[in-house]
């Protein structure tokens, strides 16, 4: 009976390694034909030179890096966001280097309203124009305890990371259904998505559920629509606190890989080190916890402890 249960347990080690090695051979080819084999496709032809582009969160980091791309590209650009006066700014830049470029200002706070027709109110300042892409990018992030998040603030949370991107879709799908050429929907999901990242509870299912929602979006409209599911490692932008290391990535870089595999593959991870780190901890976590806890889960911790130290000093030295 030992020995049966022995060479059960034997035989269940050997396929579940030879699954993990081919899985990760897979990941590994795709990873190297992506970035060193492949050639990125003429985007403008693809969706239609002089047609708009929705990027959301476009005043810093990641959003910023697409309007400056695209806008190099020949796209003119819709610029959603919350803060006025940084979207003048940046209109302004953009404008400065691409004097041809058309843009539009939309100024929304996601996280204040969630309702139908809050959106509708949106989409009505944007319907009359012939929208190529949809970017999915403002998200909110705060490195901390779950527990110690505000009810109000998860609620905020909630709308802008979930259901800003679920209800944009929404009104623009149908119009892109009806285009001639092909659009696109990018989706900024996260590798936080595919395995509990420490302290970002509701951040890394926030971006499970856009991935999910990529998959579903990619599966029953990809014959009209080219969706995709970004997953970033660590980028260097304002977004989170804990942003080092040597895996971490420019917005630049991040943008530039993104564009590079639209139209031409779903999910994708933008550079060969951040695949090959997604997966070491992906495997990580599921089949050696302890050893995912000391190299990650302590390195995070050691980041929401400062940041406690930095915002509470004066309270813990006492002074007024």
């Amino acid at each position: 009976m030992f020995e049966l249960i022995w060479s059960f347990n034997s035989a269940l080690a050997w396929l579940i390694g030879i699954y993990t090695f081919v899985h990760s051979m897979c990941m590994i080819t795709r990873c190297l034909i992506r970035n060193f084999i492949r050639k990125p496709l003429d985007l403008t032809q693809r969706y239609g030179k002089g047609s708009w582009v929705v990027i959301t969160g476009p005043t810093g980091g990641i959003g910023s890096e697409y309007c400056k791309q695209l806008a190099k590209q020949g796209f003119n650009l819709v610029l959603l966001g919350r803060n006025k006066q940084k979207l003048d700014d940046l209109e302004a830049e953009l404008k400065r280097d691409h004097p041809q470029l058309k843009t539009k200002i939309v100024v929304a706070d996601f996280g204040e309203d969630i309702s139908p027709e809050f959106y509708e109110k949106l989409y009505d300042q944007m319907k009359d124009l012939d929208v190529s892409m949809l970017i999915n990018n403002a998200a909110w992030l705060k490195i901390t305890y779950f527990g110690d998040l505000p009810p109000a603030e998860t609620l905020s949370r909630a709308k802008l990371n979930m259901g800003g991107p679920a209800l944009l879709i929404s009104f623009f799908i149908n119009d892109f259904l009806k285009r001639a050429t092909k659009t696109a929907i990018i989706n900024i999901s996260s590798l936080g998505s595919t395995f509990p990242f420490p302290y970002t509870a509701d951040y890394s299912g926030s971006k499970r559920f856009l991935s999910l929602l990529s998959y579903y979006l990619h599966d029953n409209y990809g014959d009209k629509i080219d969706v995709q599911d970004l997953n970033p490692g660590v980028v260097t932008t304002k977004l989170g606190e804990y942003r080092d290391g040597p895996e971490a990535i420019s917005p630049e870089r991040c943008v530039k890989s993104s564009l590079r595999d639209l139209g031409q593959e779903f999910s994708t991870v933008p550079t060969v080190v951040h695949s090959l780190s997604g997966q070491f901890v992906h495997v990580l976590y599921r089949f050696c916890k302890p050893i995912y806890s000391n190299m990650f889960v302590n390195v995070v911790e050691n980041a929401v402890m400062t940041n406690f130290y930095k915002e509470n000093r004066d309270k813990i030295y006492g002074i007024e």
